[in-house]
Formats: structure tokens, sequence, C-alpha cells
């Protein structure tokens, strides 16, 4: 029986294995190591945001009036259609009582 490629399948199959486990991440970081990395990533975001905020590049969240005009617009449509299909059932006076 051959055995000469055996250690070498075990090899990548445990390569394999572990990849999954780590989540196919290669950077070869302790989970101490990594967290440290991205806080100082997120701390750097934080700081642009506040720059960019403090040269007055107003909030990232400011709305867009050309989308919110496009949204109203979408939602009359869907209105209309809505009437549309409710028909004259809708202007009918409720019976009373």
């Amino acid at each position: 029986m051959a055995r000469g490629n055996m250690r070498d399948k075990a090899r990548e199959a445990n390569l394999k294995k572990q990849a999954s486990v780590n989540g196919g991440r290669q950077d070869n970081l302790t989970p101490a190591q990594r967290a440290e990395k991205d806080k100082a990533a997120m701390l750097a975001k934080k700081a642009a945001k506040d720059a960019q905020k403090a040269a007055g590049g107003g909030s990232s969240n400011a709305v867009d009036p050309e989308k919110e005009a496009l949204k109203q617009k979408a939602l009359e449509k869907k209105r209309i259609e809505a009437d549309k299909k409710m028909g004259d059932k809708k202007y009918l006076p409720q019976k009373v009582k």
C-alpha cells in the first residue's frame, strides 16, 4: 500500500479545517492583536469623520433632496395604483345603522 502522500493530504486537510475555523483569515494575528488593529482602524475612521464635520462637511446623515423627491414620487405612484385597484369601492358611503 502506497502511503507516501498521506502526510501531505493530512496536512492539507488540517490547513483547510483551520482556515474554516478562523474564518479564512490569513493574517496570523492573535485575537488580542486583531482587536487592537480593529480598534485603531475604528479610531482613525472616527477621527476622519470628526475632521470632516469640523471642516463644515456636514453630517453624513444629511438627506439628499433628489433621492427624497424620487422616494416621494414612487410612494405617490404606489398610492395611485392602490386607489385604482380599490376603484369606486373606496368612495362609497358607509352603511348607517
